[in-house]
Formats: C-alpha cells, structure tokens, sequence
C-alpha cells in the first residue's frame, strides 16, 4: 500500500466514479459491436487495454 501526503492528494486529477467508468465501459463495448467487432475482438482490446495499464503500474514502481 501506498502512502501519500495530504499535498500529493491535492495536486492529482480527480478520479471519475465507478458509475462514470461502467458508462464509458457500455459506450465503448456498444461502439465495438456497432461498428462490427465480434466478441473475441473486443476481448482482445480489453486484454491490450489491460497490458498498457499494468505496464504503466510497473514503470511507476
């Protein structure tokens, strides 16, 4: 666990809602389908989305 000062809080971007994350999450899956991705195509841009995220995790520690 990490922890951060009162200042650190401060100065970072607020975090958007859990609610607001499902919302985009929907919008997108629906764009993905819409625009003609199977199942296995958006799987494959979740685990994509995924890796940059923990790549990002890593080079932070």
């Amino acid at each position: 666990m990490q922890v951060t000062s009162t200042t650190d809080r401060d100065n970072r971007k607020p975090t958007p809602d859990a609610r607001a994350l499902r919302i985009l999450a929907k919008s997108v899956y629906r764009e993905l389908k819409g625009s003609g991705y199977s199942r296995s195509d958006i799987v494959n841009f979740t685990n994509a989305l995924l890796e940059l995220v923990t790549t990002e995790i890593k080079s932070e520690s």
